[in-house]
Parts: structure tokens; sequence; C-alpha cells
């Protein structure tokens, strides 16, 4: 069976996504009110309704304007290097895991990261050539915007088109927005979680076990 990985939160303490954007907003502070005020409102919505995701994304969106594909990808670079080297910023029992898992061939990383920083941070990690649903960027000349957005329902309907026979032995994570793949899990750690993801997946009758 496949063990799944949450990236944010579970591999990386810190929001790998959040983590770049805020870099990007040091050379721009003028973004800095309409992107905290998005992220407010995303901070209060739901994880069951699509409000969220959106703020997230129009925050990705306003931060990133303009910015070509290769300044992009050594933005990213950056901060996957400083995010694996931060001291508390990973947990050796978990990174031991996803590393055992991926010698098996029997890793997989689910994350609204996009792809090239999430690919970045977990080479940096050692846990290099996992498999990796992650979010996907177009550049145009306005900057990067979001094909498609793996978050909610997505990662589920990612998994299920990747392994339409397969099921989750384990799956690490911390966030309520993960209920839909964690229904298609046999054993579920919820990660360092909220009282509100634990509400949640108490609410939606998934049994689980806490790890920090």
């Amino acid at each position: 069976m496949i063990t799944v990985f949450d990236l944010d939160g579970v591999l990386s303490r810190a929001d790998t996504m959040a983590t770049l954007v805020l870099a990007r907003l040091r050379r721009r502070p003028w973004l800095v009110l309409p992107v905290g005020i998005l992220a407010a409102v995303a901070g209060l919505a739901s994880t069951a309704g699509d409000l969220r995701p959106r703020c997230n994304r129009a925050v990705v969106h306003i931060a990133l304007r303009g910015m070509p594909e290769d300044e992009y990808r050594r933005l990213a670079e950056r901060t996957a290097r400083r995010l694996a080297a931060r001291r508390g910023n990973t947990a050796a029992e978990i990174v031991n895991a996803a590393r055992a898992a991926n010698v098996a061939g029997a890793c997989l990383v689910t994350t609204a990261t996009e792809r090239f920083l999430a690919q970045r941070f977990l080479k940096e990690i050692g846990v290099r050539g996992a498999e990796v649903h992650a979010s996907e960027f177009v550049f145009m000349p306005a900057g990067p915007r979001f094909r498609s957005h793996n978050v909610g329902r997505r990662k589920a309907f990612a998994f299920r088109a990747a392994h339409p026979t397969g099921r989750i032995g384990r799956f690490y994570t911390d966030s309520a927005s993960d209920l839909p793949l964690a229904e298609l899990a046999r054993d579920v750690v919820l990660v360092g979680p909220s009282r509100r993801s634990v509400t949640a997946f108490g609410y939606a009758g998934i049994r689980f076990r806490r790890l920090g």
C-alpha cells in the first residue's frame, strides 16, 4: 500500500508557498496590504468551501505578478533550501518515514504547493524522485497563474486517477481540507493538528492518531 504525505504542516512545518510569497513581498512591500487582507479572509474561511482556495490563489497571483518563469524557479530553489535547512522546520520521524516509503517505491506527496517548489524541497530533505501530486502554474506575460490547484477534493481525484485500484495504507496530514483523501486511507495520522482539524475529523467519523 502507498504511504501518502501532505507537504505543508507535515513534511515542512512552514507553508512552503506562503514562505515563497513572503520572500517576494519583501521586494514589493506595497503589495503587503492587499495580500494581507486576502490572507486574513482565507484564514477565517471554512476548509470545506471554495473561498479559502480562491483567496490563496489570488494571493499568489498578486504577489508573483510580472514574474517570469526563470526568476520564479530561482526564488523557489532559494526558498526550498532555506526551509530544508531551517531548524525545527522538519520532524525527523516523518522525514524518515517518507524516505523509507520512497525507497520502497510506495511514497506519494500531495500538496497545494506548486510542483517545482515542492519537488525542490523534497530533494533538499532527501525524498528525491517520489511521486508528487501538486498544483501547476502556467506562465504568462502578467506572471504565473494556477493551471490547476491541488487542494481539497482535487487531491482525492488526483489519487484516484493515478491509482484507480490502489488504497492508501497511511496518510499523514494536518488539515481538515484533506478529509476527502483521508476517507481513502486505512490509517490516518494527524500531525500537529489545530483544534478545528481535530473536530472536523472527529465529526466526519474518521479514526486517527495524533503526532505532535
